[in-house]
């Protein structure tokens, strides 16, 4: 039997919930990093551009996109052929190893202040509940699944599920100008089954999970579920997620657990990578280096061509007794 249309539409929904619950994750509070499916990335992040091993190839990649520095470096080649060239065999290399050195100088004071800018985040402390007992620890060994507490005016040290605050009414006020740009305050509620965990002893016997959905870029959207033990599932949205990048305000403190670290969390999903840019100037200088190449092969080419024909016409007049001496061609 042929299977119908509707058949065919009930195995593809099938198939993407099923691809869905493979790429769902299953947060275990107040545990380590461990949830079903595989390990979550470190919290620890990095926007350097450059390692020890990478930044030669890399910054030599960069450098010879532009087609001037190609045109000298094959123009410096060339001259180092003894007898090829009429000038020095360095008035080219020099010029042009000066000027990549000063380029990679450049390169690697800009590149040493966003290592250290990024120590700086990775080095800020937050308070987390470590082996039953709260501690402080650096931003770059937080896990998922660690509760944490923020207070009033520090930034969100990963994506966090909110599960109680200091506010009566159970809220929470963010501000979320480094992400959006929006400097109007955002209010997030607490989940009801958690509201009431104020205590940080509490917070420490706290069980369960958070089954929520795989890291996404979308600020706007998020999807999961509180299950605890002997309670009933409580479905989680946008207004019990605190993003990192964003800050705590007007709130005393707030208890948090953590759903996705380092470059799973929103954030740094939007990030994008830096594009090649060229000025005009580069553009216009491509160009008439490409035309400067093609018109010195014209030249050589003709030049090659007329020196044969010179030198086959010279053959005939024997008077002359050319053979005796060795023609030098220029």
């Amino acid at each position: 039997m042929e299977p119908t249309a509707s058949s065919s539409f009930a195995k593809s929904v099938s198939s993407i919930h099923m691809r869905s619950a493979l790429q769902s994750r299953y947060v275990i509070i107040n545990n380590k990093n461990v949830y079903f499916i595989r390990r979550s990335a470190s919290n620890k992040i990095r926007t350097a551009k450059y390692t020890l091993i990478t930044f030669l190839p890399i910054f030599l990649f960069e450098q010879f996109r532009k087609w001037s520095n190609v045109f000298f470096l094959l123009i410096a080649l060339l001259q180092q052929i003894p007898n090829l060239s009429p000038t020095g065999r360095y008035t080219t290399i020099i010029p042009l190893t000066f000027i990549m050195t000063v380029s990679a100088v450049k390169e690697i004071i800009e590149d040493v202040k966003r290592q250290r800018d990024d120590r700086d985040v990775n080095n800020q402390q937050v308070n987390v509940i470590k082996r039953g007992t709260w501690t402080t620890q650096k931003w770059r060994n937080i896990k998922v699944g660690d509760i944490v507490r923020v207070r009033c005016d520090e930034a969100f040290p990963a994506d966090l599920v909110l599960l109680s605050s200091s506010d009566p009414d159970s809220v929470c006020y963010i501000e979320t100008s480094n992400l959006d740009g929006e400097s109007n305050l955002k209010i997030r509620q607490c989940p009801y089954s958690t509201k009431h965990l104020t205590d940080p002893k509490d917070l420490v016997e706290l069980g369960g999970t958070v089954h929520a959905e795989p890291p996404s870029s979308l600020i706007y959207d998020f999807n999961g579920v509180l299950m605890q033990p002997d309670k009933f599932n409580e479905p989680l949205g946008p207004y019990q997620l605190l993003l990192r990048g964003t800050k705590l305000r007007n709130t005393a403190w707030i208890y948090g657990v953590v759903v996705y670290t380092g470059h799973e969390t929103k954030l740094f999903l939007n990030f994008t990578k830096v594009p090649y840019k060229q000025s005009s100037v580069d553009k216009i200088t491509n160009v008439l280096m490409i035309i400067m190449f093609i018109l010195f092969i014209l030249i050589c080419i003709l030049c090659t061509i007329c020196n044969y024909i010179y030198h086959e016409a010279l053959k005939t007049h024997w008077y002359l007794q050319l053979e005796e001496y060795n023609a030098v061609s220029f």
